[in-house]
């Protein structure tokens, strides 16, 4: 049982700061990080996209997320459209709820890292962490919209084959079910040296 202690006492001030966290990031913090994750998003798709990213995101009146992802398809012919088309561009929204968990993994870091044992160590990797999560929140939204993008194009364009879809759902599946919950805790232990010895005996003391 005392080699189990330090693990107990983690677990229960993570769970209460757990908690408490994230009441004051869904009531103080989701509309400023909404806000910055925007801003973010359009200055990286300035630059994945160049010019012709000047609209990829807007708000709606509903606060939903609307993306114009730029895309050159030549659409096939068809009955209605016998010569083909060419589409410059694929629009989609995205519900502000689906937006709203990339800003998640903050508030479950710094449980985590504030849970570790001796918080004035716990500056420096909590510091570190947050840049980091920041980021990767900021990735991971870019790869949402680029797959997103991708799927309404598989829609207008002949299916391409079940590998290129089947990378499509695991991409998607990994951006927004996996990464985001499992980043916050990898990202803690790697950063956090008295984190990783009280829970798994890593490292040095």
């Amino acid at each position: 049982m005392p080699a189990n202690r330090p693990q107990t006492r983690f677990l229960l001030r993570g769970s209460v700061l757990l908690v408490s966290l994230l009441l004051i990031w869904w009531f103080f913090l989701v509309n400023p990080l909404l806000s910055f994750l925007r801003g973010a998003v359009e200055v990286s798709g300035s630059v994945f996209y160049g010019g012709a990213a000047r609209e990829l995101v807007s708000e709606t009146p509903s606060g939903d997320w609307s993306f114009r992802v730029p895309m050159e398809i030549v659409l096939p012919p068809s009955p209605q459209q016998p010569t083909g088309a060419l589409v410059h561009s694929i629009d989609f929204d995205m519900p502000r709820s689906d937006v709203t968990a990339f800003t998640f993994s903050l508030p479950v870091f710094w449980a985590i890292v504030l849970a570790a044992p001796g918080i004035r160590r716990a500056w420096w990797p909590l510091i570190q962490g947050t840049m980091l999560v920041t980021i990767l929140e900021i990735v991971l939204v870019v790869c949402f919209v680029e797959i997103s993008a991708h799927k309404v194009a598989a829609q207008l364009y002949p299916p391409q084959g079940e590998t290129a879809s089947w990378l499509l759902r695991f991409g998607e599946y990994m951006v927004v079910n996996v990464i985001p919950y499992a980043a916050p805790f990898l990202i803690a232990i790697a950063l956090h040296r008295e984190l990783r010895w009280q829970m798994f005996r890593w490292g040095r003391p």
